[in-house]
């Protein structure tokens, strides 16, 4: 974890890595950016997002709309 989140500037653990599900890149920058506690804010969000945009996992597109919409939350580069 650096020194603070990228998000919300300030110090904390990095989220569980088994509860980032993304590929290793991914979820290498989410876990040496991201504090838990926005990752947790995430998760929530990421519920609206899948139900408002009617995500099917099965899609690439959809996995890629997920992650973009992720990155983007969490002030992260993609």
């Amino acid at each position: 974890m650096p020194e603070s989140c990228v998000r919300c500037q300030k110090p904390g653990e990095a989220p569980p890595a088994h509860r980032i599900p993304f590929a290793p890149a991914v979820k290498e920058k989410v876990s040496a950016s991201i504090c838990a506690s926005c990752w947790q804010e995430w998760e929530e969000m990421e519920i609206k997002v899948i139900n408002e945009y009617r995500l099917n996992f099965a899609e690439p597109e959809h996995r890629a709309i997920l992650k973009k919409a992720c990155l983007e939350f969490l002030n992260l580069p993609a």
